[in-house]
């Protein structure tokens, strides 16, 4: 029978055992034993309560409170603390779904050695060139090497934004691979001296931080394809997996595969500069990111990943930095639908699409049809993962939305951004209280992240704790004061304390700057319904239609909108926005 491993732990199906890392029992009882097995082996997927019951009890009448006991002492067991969904969640009205990634292993004394699906973690290349600019190159190729692994059938590679979490920092491949849930890391390092580059690059066993394979590369910089050293790279670390592990099904990619279309170097190195600068996610990384892009599609204009790249970076331009909508959105997805008509069969080019038909087409069946589409191509897809469940969430699905993010996050457990949208998406499905230890997570892994500290004071003004949102929303807007939604949400506290002078002088910053330059009506909207001006409040929300202002999105999720619900106009808005005007209890 086989043995399952997940997160630190192995369940042993012949002995019936759960033991952790280091090999230590776990002591359950047969049945919270059989519960467990029994999440463990339908892993990702919605089980039904009456389903495990029947499975687990099978010749017994027991109450539902027997499973949730279970279910219970097994949260306790494996670490989830309150609000955490690292292991098991639940689907209210439904069951429960074990979202932790779940690996089949080899019965042998091997340690993580003896994986058969297995899992990897591709870490930043180290630039030890003279020439910092060359930070693009080993980052990028760590990229590729990303992309290019996940392509191949039974390996699970740790998502980008976790294993670049440990760029620059000195950790042991132990602690990384327990971090991240993997039983290889992937690491190396890039040399460019005058024309010539140097590539060193090997696959580390985890379980005994031996190297299980190395190799040195050398090009000369302008006379050959550097695919070659990407290609040359994951054939290499294919082919020691497969020495070492026969059984596993690996499949080879070709030279071209996910590009779109074979393309030239030249047009390869500025799309790998635009990314690096476009997640430096700033206003000049945004814009010189965009330089390259398109300075890659000039190159070869049938460059898919450019196209996506663009589609990113215009979508990024109007919900961080609020363009125009008009002014943005038309153009990330001319460039999302110009990637999927390149190559039906990448995976990004259909998230981006989603995502961009979701925030500014507001055309919920379209974005649903390529967000199915994106994680049909890459089912471990942790972005295309959140940003479908941030559709869910809007379209007040909420058990949906908690189940599908949670996945995201087992995938990718170190992306603050995955776990502040988490905590937004229990906001709104009225678990305020939940969601405030995700976020406090969120700003933990990145105390830069904008989003988190804006997600956290709505939280917090959510609960009533004033003080605390309207701390949450100054540092939002410090880090990025080109976004108002800082601001915005400083005055709607400053409103429900009972400060309303301080709420009026933010808006009326806001009224005198709006002529000027684009500033989303939704805010402005927001700050007059918590001063109690209602009929003001919804003028701008007609407004928000006017401009189509991305935030319109959360006009059926948001709960500062819920005195609004009786409201004829408000609700002839969502209907124009066709979102659901009947909401589900409690959120």
């Amino acid at each position: 029978m086989p043995v399952y491993e997940f997160a630190g732990f192995r369940l042993d199906a012949d002995k019936r055992l759960l033991l952790q890392r280091d090999g230590a029992a776990v002591g359950l009882t047969p049945k919270a034993y059989e519960t467990l097995a029994y999440l463990v082996k339908h892993s990702g997927a919605v089980v039904e309560k009456e389903q495990m019951i029947r499975a687990i009890w099978p010749d017994t009448a027991v109450e539902e409170n027997n499973l949730t006991q279970n279910i219970s002492l097994l949260r306790r067991v494996l670490g989830e603390g309150r609000g955490e969904h690292r292991f098991i969640v639940t689907v209210p009205g439904r069951g429960y779904q074990f979202v932790a990634p779940v690996s089949v292993v080899s019965r042998t004394d091997g340690g993580l050695g003896s994986v058969e699906d297995l899992s990897i973690a591709v870490l930043p290349f180290l630039n030890n060139s003279t020439d910092p600019e060359y930070d693009y190159f080993a980052d990028g190729l760590a990229d590729e090497l990303i992309h290019a692994l996940s392509r191949a059938a039974g390996i699970r590679v740790a998502a980008r934004t976790s294993s670049f979490s440990f760029k620059g920092k000195q950790i042991h491949v132990r602690e990384i691979a327990a971090a991240l849930g993997v039983s290889f890391v992937l690491e190396g390092t890039v040399r460019k001296s005058e024309n010539r580059l140097r590539i060193t690059a090997q696959l580390v066993n985890a379980a005994t931080g031996s190297p299980l394979w190395s190799e040195r590369y050398e090009r000369e910089i302008g006379l050959h394809d550097l695919f070659e050293v990407e290609d040359e790279i994951t054939e290499a670390v294919m082919r020691a997996l497969r020495l070492n592990f026969s059984s596993s099904p690996i499949r080879k990619r070709t030279s071209t595969e996910g590009r779109g279309a074979a393309t030239s170097p030249k047009a390869h190195e500025l799309y790998l500069k635009g990314r690096f600068h476009l997640f430096k996610m700033t206003e000049s990384g945004i814009q010189t990111g965009i330089g390259y892009f398109e300075r890659a599609i000039q190159e070869n204009p049938r460059y898919a990943p450019a196209y996506v790249g663009l589609a990113h970076a215009y979508r990024m331009f109007g919900l961080s930095l609020e363009r125009p909508p008009g002014e943005v959105g038309s153009k990330s997805k001319t460039a999302a639908l110009q990637a999927v008509a390149i190559d039906e069969s990448l995976a990004e080019a259909h998230a981006v699409l989603a995502f961009t038909t979701f925030w500014y087409e507001w055309e919920w069946d379209g974005a649903e049809r390529h967000f199915k589409r994106a994680l049909e191509l890459g089912p471990d897809s942790a972005d295309a993962g959140w940003m479908y469940a941030h559709l869910r969430s809007t379209l007040l699905r909420h058990d949906e939305a908690l189940a599908m993010v949670a996945r995201a996050r087992a995938l990718d457990p170190l992306s603050s951004l995955i776990h502040a949208m988490e905590g937004q998406f229990l906001v709104h499905a009225g678990r305020t209280a939940d969601a405030v230890p995700r976020l406090k997570e969120a700003i933990e892994l990145d105390p830069r992240s904008r989003v988190a500290h804006l997600f956290a004071a709505k939280a917090y003004i959510e609960q009533g704790l004033f003080e605390e949102g309207l701390r949450e929303a100054q540092i939002s807007h410090d880090l990025c004061p080109a976004n108002s939604s800082g601001l915005a949400n400083a005055a709607y506290a400053y409103a429900l304390a009972g400060r309303p002078s301080e709420a009026d002088r933010i808006l009326a910053a806001l009224l005198e700057l709006a002529p000027k330059q684009y500033v989303p009506a939704f805010n402005i909207a927001m700050i007059y319904n918590a001063l109690g001006q209602t009929r003001d409040a919804l003028t701008w929300l007609e407004r928000g239609m006017e401009q189509r202002a991305p935030y319109m999105t959360f006009l059926a999720s948001d709960p500062k909108w819920k005195n609004l619900r009786d409201e004829p106009r408000y609700l002839a808005l969502l209907r124009r926005l066709n979102l659901p005007t009947a909401w589900p209890q409690g959120s």
